[in-house]
């Protein structure tokens, strides 16, 4: 199959606000493209998901390049152009001034080479908050593979399939049915997968096969499935589907998913600890000093670049623990 008929979408330029590392952010979305959810080609350096505007799901494919993102969509509603605009210069960091932030962490020796030779290292967040949330709770303690194959299941038996006539990245009806994903097992490590080709649709062997896109559920949608029955579609152990369900209901009550609920609102749901909770600081909120210390890639990072790195040296890098977390995950990719 082709890719859909683009030549009457509307597009959007937004540009970067001075360097931009894109193939960092483009590796970043394929160590965490979800089946079924993203389509991913880092040929062209194209992200195509449903993105949610007010009340509104907007088949979205973003262009990622040295000078920004060229946004492509069949709306040509101007409000929601400039929201889609906001939006992306939000996930992919476009405004921030990096110039502070490199000169800081490029005056220690950990940094130095890395800012001089990548001075772009820009943060990659997640597309919504809910969306977020529940990401990083199916991938706490096991691999960025598990934790994507747990999200695509999740997606397949509960994401939406926006009605309309935008087509998905496949020409495919973006109304069509979507099969259940299948492939590898999860399995219980904290090793981090690379990068994938392409996140496709979950049949996933490549884009002439990806399957309809589906936006991510909304948390109402999650809050009304019992635990035992996300445990047993999803594959999750009990706690994680406890986790996934309890998260759905505090995020239905605080905004619907639109907004990140108050750290001290999610650390009392049940299995929401340190690192999800610095986690989501970094990568759903505006923390840009927020860092995971208990991130397994973050620690064996560190133990290759220089074992001596310890508390006080990280205590350093404040006020921008975000960008140094960013970098140390960019030294293996």
């Amino acid at each position: 199959m082709t890719g859909p008929d683009t030549a009457a979408w509307s597009r959007r330029r937004v540009d970067v606000a001075g360097p931009f590392d894109h193939r960092a952010a483009l590796a970043t979305l394929a160590a965490h493209a979800v089946d079924g959810l993203h389509h991913l080609d880092l040929e062209t350096g194209t992200f195509t998901r449903w993105v949610q505007v007010e009340d509104a799901q907007h088949l979205v494919t973003t262009r990622l390049e040295t000078g920004g993102a060229s946004l492509e969509t069949p709306s040509g509603d101007p409000a929601v152009l400039d929201a889609l605009a906001d939006l992306t210069a939000r996930w992919f960091d476009l405004g921030a001034d990096l110039g502070p932030v490199d000169a800081h962490l490029g005056a220690d020796p950990l940094f130095a080479a890395q800012v001089r030779e990548r001075p772009g290292l820009r943060i990659t967040r997640f597309r919504q908050p809910f969306e977020a949330v529940v990401c990083t709770v199916l991938g706490q303690q096991v691999s960025l593979a598990a934790g994507r194959l747990f999200a695509a299941r999740l997606v397949a038996a509960y994401g939406t399939l926006p009605r309309g006539d935008e087509r998905g990245p496949t020409g495919t009806d973006a109304t069509g049915e979507t099969a259940e994903p299948t492939g590898e097992t999860a399995e219980p490590t904290e090793e981090s997968a690379g990068p994938t080709r392409s996140g496709a649709g979950p049949t996933g062997e490549g884009a002439g096969e990806a399957a309809p896109l589906r936006a991510f559920p909304v948390p109402s949608a999650l809050a009304a499935v019992p635990p035992a029955e996300l445990r047993a579609t999803i594959g999750l152990t009990g706690s994680r589907a406890r986790t996934v369900h309890e998260a759905a209901v505090l995020c239905a009550d605080q905004g619907g998913g639109a907004m990140l609920p108050p750290r001290d609102a999610l650390q009392a749901v049940h299995g929401i600890g340190a690192w999800t909770l610095d986690h989501l600081a970094l990568r759903a909120g505006t923390d840009a000093d927020a860092y995971p210390v208990g991130d397994a890639v973050l620690r064996r990072t560190l133990a290759a670049l220089d074992p001596w790195v310890g508390p006080a040296r990280i205590a350093s890098w404040s006020p921008y623990r975000g960008y140094a977390a960013t970098r140390l995950w960019a030294f293996g990719r």
